[in-house]
This record gives C-alpha cells, structure tokens and sequence, in this order.
C-alpha cells in the first residue's frame, strides 16, 4: 500500500464533473446524509454557539474539514452560516461577517469546487415578522439546494486534518462530515507478513488481530484530530463531526464500510484468478477507513479531555448504493450505476495501487459493475450506519 504521503496525494474522491466523479454522485447517497444530519447540526448551533462580541469580534470563522466537493458542501455550509446568522438575531446580537476555509488533502478537487461557489453578494437584510432583522434573502431556498448566492467569505486550506492546519484560537465552529473514518495511514501491522495481524488476501478486517489493528490506529488518528483542533479553536467554540460507523459493539460489524470492502476484494480477487494482476497486489491493498461505535467515539473525547461532548448518537438505515430496488431489465442498468459510483469513492487508491494502468483501472470497475448487475441481491440491502458528535470546547 502507499506511504502516508503518497496517500495524502491520492486519499481523494475523484474530480471534476464527470458521470464518475464524486461531484456528479454526490447528490444521491450523500444528500440523504446531508439533508439527514441538518436538523442535528442546526440545533447543535442554536443551543451551543456563543454571540457575545468578545468570542466572535466582527468575524465568524468556520472550517470544512475534508470538505470534498460538489453540492452537498456548499449546502452545507449555507447551512452553517445560515443556523448562526439566525442564533445571532435571536439574541439579539448583531450579525457578524463570515470567513468558511474549506478545507482537504491536497488531492481534493479545489479548483471545480470553486468554479461551483456561488458568487458573493452579502447579507441582503428582510424583515421578520416582528419587525426585526430577519434572515438573509440568500438563505430563502431549496432546503437540498444551495443558494444562488453566499453571504460568506471562502478560502482553501490544503493538508491533513490530523495536524494542525490553522492559527491558535481562531476558529469558532468546525464541522467534519462523512471523512473522519478515513485513517491518516494503513495499520503498518496488517502489512507485515510477520505480524500476527497479517492481512494477505483480504482488504480490510477479517481477524480479531487485524480489528484491534484498525481501532488502534482509529484512536490514534482521532486524538490527534482533536488535540489539532483543540488548539485551533476558541474556549466555548463548537464542533460537529458525522463520520461513518458502525451500531453494533463488534469491531468486524463494519456496516457498509464492510460491505464496500467485500465488493472490492471481490473485484481484486477476480482479476486475481483471471490472471490480469499478481496475488501481491491484493494481499499489499488494505482500505484505510475503520467505522468507530458510539462508545469508542465517546472514549476517545473523554480520554482527550479538551471538549464536551453536548450530544452523541448513531443513525443507521442509509442506503449504500443508489437504487433501492432492481426490477426486471434494469439489471445492467444498476450495474453501471453501482459500477461509477464506486469508481468516484475508490478511482484514486485503487488507481495508485494499480499504478495508473488505465487497463486494469477500467476491467477493476467493470468487475464491480459486473457483479452488481449479476448479484444485485448482495447489493441491495447494504446499508450504512452514521456516528455523530456536537463538541464544545473547554
């Protein structure tokens, strides 16, 4: 598997705007979840976020973290804004300016990301009916939707969100969606033919040894990614963070992280047996993400020690794949669309891995392709499990 650099340089989803980009599929399983975590994150807001001058002092900065692209970010941001213009107004307070960083690994599409951003235009003021400063006209939209305009300032910030990536105690409210199960690196044990966490022939969990591998190197990863915003953002400053994970206390019931593991190995084991790729090539190719439980998420926050955790939970049933029923002649159709999304999640480390050989890229996908269309009944009823957190810092 790569180095925690060259993984840094390829841990993406894939660009542009294509029928296999992650900007294109984005809108199908991932507003679900977008449109799903707003209630959470727009509550978490009114009740937690402070709007005294001396916290916020004319600016309100807000970071992305693992921002992707496409137009869930951009919903999700106008979703932010849009919840603490209003905590402002309901207090009474006068409504600051808004700086958003967007903020990935270098890897991450930056520039079609910024051709999408709605062009500037400010607070446009309207009157509630009380006759006060209401909302913006801007935020008076679609709620899947983002504006046509923003009312927020927006830069890119390009490195891992397990090191430091801002000034101290500038940012007042951060938000992590659906990227921290992404681990800053592989579990060097599971890739030593020695260990006994050896994982040959097989791409993500399948022992006890190579489960305790993952949740090791998960504790790892998210401790510095609180120790880095800890230090990033002011004392009573948020966070909210959703990340893929798991309702179950059993390490290997990975959820849909699991499902989409048995998927790719199965495509890896098939070029395998036609003889198009070497064994090694699967037994050195492990996904590095790992779906934490609602209690190690807790652990870990509590062992850290620099935020408190105001609400914790888990929302299962989201659907892993786009269509929830195949019907008569739409197998091949499923297929293909299975296939894309796939390569718009995968493309880049699978792609690394196979050293860019357009070939291989395209027969790996179309094995999944294949498969779903043959075994859609495998597909089907892959779901995927959410873990959140609304976090105050001490």
């Amino acid at each position: 598997m790569e180095s925690v650099n060259t993984l840094e340089n390829v841990l993406c989803m894939k660009g542009g705007n294509g029928d296999s980009s992650y900007a294109y599929h984005s809108p199908s399983v991932q507003l679900k979840i977008v449109l799903a975590l707003k209630p959470l994150l727009e509550n978490g807001i009114y009740q937690n976020v402070r709007t005294s001058k001396k916290a916020v002092d004319g600016v309100f900065r807000i970071a992305d973290l693992g921002c992707a692209t496409g137009m869930n970010t951009l919903l999700t941001a106008d979703t932010i804004v849009t919840a603490v213009k209003s905590t402002f107004i309901r207090h009474s307070m006068e409504v600051p300016e808004f700086q958003v960083h967007f903020a990935d690994l270098p890897s991450n599409d930056f520039n079609t990301l910024f051709r999408t951003l709605p062009p500037f235009r400010g607070p446009v003021e309207i009157l509630s009916g009380d006759g006060r400063t209401g909302l913006t006209a801007a935020a008076v939209h679609d709620v899947d939707k983002p504006p046509a305009t923003r009312s927020y300032f927006a830069s890119a910030v390009s490195g891992s969100h397990y090191r430091r990536l801002f000034p101290r105690q500038t940012l007042h409210f951060c938000h992590s969606s659906t990227s921290l199960h992404w681990l800053s690196q592989v579990p060097a044990s599971i890739e030593d033919r020695s260990s006994a966490a050896w994982n040959g022939g097989h791409v993500y969990i399948s022992s006890d040894a190579v489960a305790d591998a993952y949740l090791n190197q998960f504790k790892q990863d998210f401790a510095a990614f609180l120790d880095a915003r800890a230090e990033e953002i002011i004392p009573g400053g948020c966070m909210f963070t959703a990340l893929l994970g798991r309702n179950s206390a059993d390490v290997k019931e990975q959820s849909g992280l699991g499902a989409c593991a048995f998927h790719l190995e199965a495509a890896f084991q098939e070029l395998v047996n036609e003889g198009l790729i070497e064994e090694e090539k699967l037994d050195s190719f492990n996904i590095p993400y790992y779906g934490p439980s609602v209690e190690e998420l807790r652990s870990i926050v509590e062992t850290e020690n620099s935020f408190e955790i105001k609400s914790v939970r888990v929302l299962s049933g989201f659907p892993l794949h786009p269509l929830l029923e195949v019907r008569e002649g739409e197998e091949q159709m499923f297929g293909r669309i299975v296939g894309k999304h796939y390569r718009a999640l995968f493309e880049n480390i699978v792609g690394a891995h196979l050293r860019w050989d357009e070939y291989l890229i395209d027969e790996f996908f179309a094995r999944i392709a294949n498969r779903a269309a043959a075994k859609y009944g495998e597909y089907l009823p892959n779901t995927l499990d959410l873990v959140t957190v609304f976090l105050l810092r001490k």
